[in-house]
């Protein structure tokens, strides 16, 4: 499962503004990038802490304090994406402080919380793996065939020349024995390859 886009979620513990923000990264260099473009966003900030956890095992773990007493904010924001289920995360917890110290433990809560509240409500995909077909067809089916392919299928390209040719993706793994049975053996699609995309969970 991954981050479908950038997340940003604000919350406000004893004056202090907290902005949790992730997003998917899948290699340090991506996690690093993404963690300097937020620093020089956030610049004024007090601080801005941060943990990437990437690999398929987690195998790359990384946190900082930025400032903050060691262990309080990087150490609770990579705890946050290592309960997730997310694979491939960077997580930057931006503080400004309002003039209330918090003490370690309040500082653990609110680092974590806030990671794991924008953990929890960001939009989801997860990598699904489909099969791609080419079916070409005559204009007399376009009727029955197009709908039929639109209502089960995603529909990645269409070409008009003599016939209609259609590249689709399916997850079905009987789709060309449906497609043969729906046009009485008239049309046969052929099988290109396996591919793998993102679906909104």
């Amino acid at each position: 499962m991954h981050i479908k886009e950038e997340y940003r979620k604000e919350t406000v513990i004893k004056k202090s503004r907290f902005i949790a923000i992730v997003k998917t990264t899948r290699t340090e260099e991506e996690a690093r990038n993404f963690i300097f473009d937020i620093r020089k966003e956030f610049h004024d900030a007090s601080h801005v802490c941060t943990a990437y956890c990437i690999g398929e095992h987690q195998e790359i773990q990384r946190s900082s304090d930025n400032g903050e007493p060691a262990g309080t904010a990087g150490v609770p924001i990579l705890e946050a994406i290592k309960k997730s289920g997310l694979d491939d995360v960077t997580c930057c917890v931006v503080r400004y402080f309002g003039g209330i110290k918090l003490g370690a433990g309040g500082l653990i809560r609110a680092y974590g919380g806030s990671a794991t509240e924008a953990l929890s409500t960001c939009a989801k995909t997860e990598d699904c793996s489909v099969y791609v077909y080419e079916i070409r067809y005559p204009y007399t089916m376009q009727g029955t065939l197009e709908t039929w392919l639109r209502k089960n299928t995603t529909i990645r390209d269409m070409l008009y020349d003599e016939a209609i040719t259609v590249l689709v993706e399916t997850e079905d793994s009987s789709f060309k024995e449906k497609v043969m049975d729906l046009t009485r053996g008239a049309v046969e699609p052929v099988f290109l390859r396996t591919t793998i995309v993102e679906k909104d969970i």
